[in-house]
Parts: structure tokens; C-alpha cells; sequence
């Protein structure tokens, strides 16, 4: 894992460049759990968390939008860039969705600093990680490559994992940024595993969710959205599902579209008998690739929609994620 400064910064003392705090001489206090030492950082401002009380989203309730937008590979003539700019800036309008967190994939940093100039005003920050460097014109025009994570509110510290185990054609790294989602400290991670077999997704998964153990064990909620590139009962996922989900499941999340008995596999997950399958609707042609995994311990009832594909766009459909925080 790549820290950033402020990253280093939070875990090792609990005096950031987000906040201070000043406390008079005297006997030493029990440390508190990381996620209380940060809370007061991450809080979303009053305007911010009222435009969705103005939308008639309940609280309580959060909104997350997860896209691989294709930047590089989806630009020849049969796509727009400019529609997909605003495709993924209108997420974020309260009118359209409301997303509070997007997860987005396949980024071009150029494409990403335009959502920013548009975003930024209405109070969403972000973090961008390169996995190919800027100059070569093959590739996102000269720009660097990665992906992103978009949230609304301040931005109190990030981080960029490193799961790349070798043998990979580029880096495997995951932008994550610590801020507030429903007055909780949550870690929020943009996520692009590695198209294979499994045989390097799975240890990158292995490194993905032991990173996010850790955050869960210091006190923070965790969100990991992304295209995980591999099917739901597949070992790479099984990193991930809680364990009830069966299929050798070992991980400590809720899979937003879980819970959709449209989706099930009768002959495994019998609809009138299960309220929960590894499964869910296609995001790429007759594949389920993208996924929003929350934090069992801090979310339920999540539910989740692939929206039509839209080719002008990506070969991705936009995944569109409700839960209620606990």
C-alpha cells in the first residue's frame, strides 16, 4: 500500500491536516478507536447533507454510483466524450441519483479532473490513482490511466493500495479516500482487479480485503465499489461475500444486489427459500463484473440497479447502489 503523507499522518498520531486538537497538560487519556479520532474530520457540511433531504432521500439512506467508463479503450468515433463527462457528473445531481460516492474505473486523469471542475463546486472531493504513467499518445491521449473515487463532502485522508503480485500487464492499484458517509468515517475504494483467471485477481483480492480488515478493526466503515472482473462465485469474490453466502465465502460484506431473488440461480439459490445469493444483474454483456460490497456491520437492505448500457459511453452498465446505513 502507497500512503499518501496524510495517510501516514492519521493512523500514526491523531493530530492531521485536517483538524487539531489542543488538550491541556495532564494525565494520559485512553486512546480512542481510529474512527473517533477522526469523526469530527470527515463530517459532511449542513448544505451538503441537506440537498438530499431537499431530494426526499431518507435519512439514513445513502446513495453510491459504481462505472468502468471505458476512458481509454471507448474512444474512437462510436463514442462521446463529452456525453460521458456528463453522464457521471450527473450522478451526483439529486435530480438524477444523488450519488454521495462514485466508484469510477478506466479513468483518464484528464477525464477526471474535468468531473472535479464540475463536482468540486457542489462540495464532492476526490482521489486519483495512475496505474500507466502520462505520455504515451496511445493511451488516454498523452494522459496518465488509473481510476477514481469521487465523494461528497471533505476529503479528510487517502490511500493507494498497491495489490500488484506480479505478472500483471500494469499495476493493480485502488484509490480509497476517508470521509463521511452518514455521519460515519468510512473508507470508500474504487476497485479494478485483474482480468485472469483468478490466479493473480486472487491474492490482489487477498491484499484488498485484509487492508480492509484493518480499517473495519480500527472502527471505520469500508465501501468497495468497482469492476472486480470476475463472476460472483467465483474464489476472487469469495474474499468478499460474508460467510453464509457459502461457495467457501470468508469475507465481511453485503453485496448490494445480493438480495434480488430475479437474479438467483434457482438450482443454488432457490428464491422461495433464501433471502441472499452470490449473483446479481449483468454489467458486462452476460456478466455480473461490477459490484458494490458495504460493510456489514454498518449497512443493510442495500439494493442495486444496472442501468441500460449505454454505448456511447462504455461496455460497462452504470451501477446504480441504495442502502441504509445502521
Amino acid at each position: 500500500m502507497r500512503r499518501t503523507p496524510a495517510a501516514l499522518a492519521v493512523l500514526a498520531v491523531t493530530v492531521t491536516s485536517a483538524f487539531c486538537v489542543l488538550a491541556a497538560p495532564g494525565p494520559p487519556a485512553a486512546a480512542a478507536p481510529a474512527a473517533a479520532r477522526v469523526a469530527a474530520a470527515v463530517r459532511a457540511p449542513g448544505a451538503v447533507r441537506a440537498a438530499a433531504t431537499e431530494a426526499g432521500i431518507a435519512a439514513g439512506t445513502v446513495r453510491l454510483t459504481s462505472y468502468n467508463i471505458c476512458g481509454n479503450m471507448c474512444s474512437g468515433p462510436a463514442y462521446d466524450a463529452k456525453r460521458r463527462i456528463a453522464a457521471v457528473a450527473a450522478e451526483a445531481d439529486p435530480a438524477v441519483w444523488g450519488a454521495e460516492q462514485l466508484f469510477l474505473q478506466e479513468v483518464c486523469e484528464h477525464q477526471y479532473e474535468a468531473l472535479l471542475d464540475r463536482l468540486g463546486p457542489l462540495g464532492y472531493g476526490g482521489f486519483y490513482s495512475a496505474t500507466l504513467p502520462p505520455g504515451n499518445p496511445a493511451i488516454c491521449a498523452g494522459h496518465a490511466y488509473g481510476n477514481a473515487v469521487l465523494v461528497r463532502g471533505p476529503v479528510s485522508d487517502t490511500a493507494d493500495l498497491d495489490l500488484t503480485v506480479g505478472g500483471e500487464r500494469e499495476p493493480i492499484t485502488v484509490p480509497c479516500a476517508l470521509s463521511s458517509l452518514s455521519d460515519r468515517p468510512t473508507w470508500s475504494c474504487s476497485v479494478h482487479l485483474y482480468w485472469d483467471d483468478g490466479t493473480l485477481a486472487v491474492p490482489e483480492a487477498d491484499r484488498l480485503a485484509e487492508q480492509a480488515r484493518k480499517w473495519l478493526d480500527d472502527g471505520f466503515a469500508v465501501v468497495l465499489g468497482g469492476d472486480f472482473n470476475h463472476s460472483p462465485r467465483t474464489a476472487t469474490l469469495s474474499r468478499f461475500y460474508l460467510p453464509e453466502r457459502g461457495d467457501g465465502a470468508h469475507g465481511s460484506f453485503i453485496e448490494a444486489d445480493e438480495s434480488d431473488p430475479e437474479f438467483f440461480d434457482p438450482a443454488v439459490c432457490p428464491p422461495a427459500s433464501t433471502s441472499a445469493c452470490r449473483s446479481g444483474e449483468t454489467t458486462f454483456g452476460a456478466k455480473k463484473l461490477d459490484y458494490l460490497f458495504l460493510s456489514a456491520p454498518h449497512f443493510r437492505a442495500a439494493s442495486a440497479d444496472a442501468l441500460p448500457l449505454d454505448t456511447k459511453v462504455s461496455d460497462h452498465n452504470l451501477l446504480r447502489v441504495s442502502a441504509t446505513a445502521t
